[in-house]
């Protein structure tokens, strides 16, 4: 027995050197259409007082960067859309230092039947003066495969973060 685990060393030396190694790349959610998406739908406890908070989530400036908002309330239902960037940290090139890249999204919360659901999606790359320069579901052939799997799995990071925030924030836990 002793002799036989022994054998097998090197093969465990070896896997256990690639699954240290290799970075686990985060999986961003994907809707139907294959657009990245996040969404969920939690029960708000008060709805008029879910609906003042979804309003000013989006006043968080530190959280996303908003470019617009706008909203649309009924008496016991509201929408609130927001579009903006988030900053992530990825390389831009392979051997270079990691640098902030701009990613806009669009984010929007609804309360409909005591109820609150957020949808994150349409994510895209743009550059600092905000042109855009790829969705970022579809990887250009000029960016490497290392530096898009860090700007997925840092977006995926900062997304889940910004969403973990909303629901302590609309719970009043912030």
């Amino acid at each position: 027995m002793l002799s036989c685990i022994l054998n097998m060393r090197p093969v465990l030396v070896i896997w256990l050197n690639i699954v240290l190694v290799s970075t686990a790349v985060s999986q961003i959610p994907r809707a139907n259409s294959g657009q990245f998406q996040y969404y969920g739908e939690v029960v708000a406890e008060n709805t008029a007082h879910s609906m003042e908070r979804a309003k000013s989530f989006f006043n968080q400036p530190f959280l996303v960067h908003w470019d617009s908002v706008a909203r649309v309330e009924k008496p016991a239902n509201m929408l609130v859309k927001g579009i903006g960037y988030i900053n992530v940290k990825a390389k831009q090139h392979g051997l270079s230092t990691p640098s902030f890249v701009p990613v806009s999204l669009h984010f929007s919360i609804e309360i409909i039947n005591g109820r609150y659901r957020y949808t994150v999606n349409h994510f895209e790359v743009i550059d600092k003066e905000g042109k855009p320069q790829y969705p970022l579901e579809d990887k250009p052939a000029k960016v490497k495969s290392l530096v898009y799997d860090q700007l997925l799995q840092n977006t995926h990071k900062r997304v889940s973060f910004v969403i973990g925030w909303l629901k302590r924030y609309m719970k009043g836990e912030e």
